[in-house]
């Protein structure tokens, strides 16, 4: 079965198929239109293809991330940097810190959100929240690479993040 039958055969048994093909058939008639959103089509396949990956944390990464989620409220640099610095020479400059941080986010294992002029470092589920309360948006109705773009997480872990909330 090629591509294209497959697509028309999955957008038939969608509920949404016919707006999504709507939404598709729209983009490809302009060129410009179109090469955006093949590009696009294409990051969000390879957000994706990390989803299922095997993680590999440093020691220093793991520490971060248990002291993250073992203070059940966001964290700034400074705060995790002062507290992890001792155990971890490394980390008692914020630099360090904060690059860990970020490695951590962008595995998809934290979540993060700006709040003033501070990054706060928290749970997935608790960044992608704080955004959705932020932009005013419901997890049924989201625009899921903002969010993504917004708390420096992979697609596929505010995918993940999103589906639960709907489940649960």
């Amino acid at each position: 079965m090629s591509s294209i039958a497959k697509l028309k055969a999955l957008l038939e048994l969608d509920e949404e198929g016919e707006k999504i093909a709507e939404i598709i058939a729209g983009m490809l008639v302009d060129d410009r239109k179109r090469n955006l959103f093949v590009t696009r089509l294409v990051e969000i396949r390879n957000q994706l293809r990390g989803m299922d990956a095997k993680l590999e944390l440093t020691e220093a990464e793991n520490a971060i991330m248990r002291f993250v989620v073992d203070a059940k409220r966001p964290l700034t640099t400074t705060e995790v940097s002062e507290s992890i610095g001792n155990e971890f020479p490394s980390l008692k400059y914020r630099t360090h810190t904060s690059a860990a941080l970020n490695s951590l986010v962008g595995k998809g294992i934290l979540g993060k959100y700006k709040e003033g002029y501070s990054f706060y470092f928290t749970t997935p589920g608790e960044a992608v929240m704080v955004r959705l309360k932020k932009r005013g948006e419901e997890p049924g109705n989201c625009s899921l690479v903002e969010i993504a773009k917004d708390t420096g997480m992979p697609l596929g872990t505010v995918l993940n993040v999103i589906e639960e909330m709907m489940e649960g």
